[in-house]
C-alpha cells in the first residue's frame, strides 16, 4: 500500500477544517467543552488544538485569511498563551476526570476566550463555506 502525501491545498482545508471545529468547541460553556471533549484534558486539548491551529493557519502556503482574520488569530494565539496555569491544571485536582475538566473550564479567564471564538466564526463563515465546498466536492 502506498500513501501519498497530500497538496498543500488538501492539507490546509484539512487544517482549517479541524481548527474550525476546536474554534467552535471554544464557543461553547464549560460543561459542554468538557463533554465534547470527553471529560479527559479538556483545557489543555482545546488550548492546544486551537493556538496550534492558528499558528499553522498562519504559516500556510495555502492560507486565504484576510489581513482583519490574521491579526484575530494572532490575537487568540496570544490570549491562549497567558492562561494562568490554574485554568488549564487546577492544583490538586486531575482534568481526566468530569470534575477536574469543569473545574478548569469554569476558570474566568476562559470567558474571555469562550466570547472571542464566536465572533471569530462569524469572521471566518466565508473561508469555513470555501472549506465546505471543497470537502463537499471530494
Amino acid at each position: 500500500m502506498t500513501y501519498e502525501q497530500p497538496d498543500d491545498r488538501e492539507a490546509f482545508e484539512t487544517l482549517f477544517l479541524s481548527f474550525t471545529q476546536a474554534l467552535q468547541v471554544l464557543s461553547h460553556d464549560a460543561a459542554t467543552q468538557c463533554e465534547e471533549m470527553g471529560n479527559y484534558n479538556a483545557p489543555w486539548e482545546i488550548q492546544h488544538d486551537v493556538q496550534d491551529g492558528c499558528f499553522l493557519l498562519l504559516r500556510s502556503p495555502e492560507t486565504h485569511l484576510t489581513g482583519e482574520q490574521s491579526e484575530a488569530l494572532r490575537d487568540l494565539t496570544e490570549a491562549l498563551e497567558n492562561l494562568p496555569r490554574e485554568a488549564v491544571a487546577p492544583t490538586g485536582m486531575t482534568t481526566t476526570n468530569h470534575e477536574g475538566c469543569l473545574t478548569a473550564m469554569r476558570h474566568p479567564a476562559w470567558i474571555s476566550l469562550r466570547e472571542r471564538a464566536v465572533p471569530l466564526l462569524q469572521l471566518l463563515v466565508p473561508l469555513i463555506q470555501k472549506n465546505a465546498a471543497y470537502f463537499k466536492g471530494q
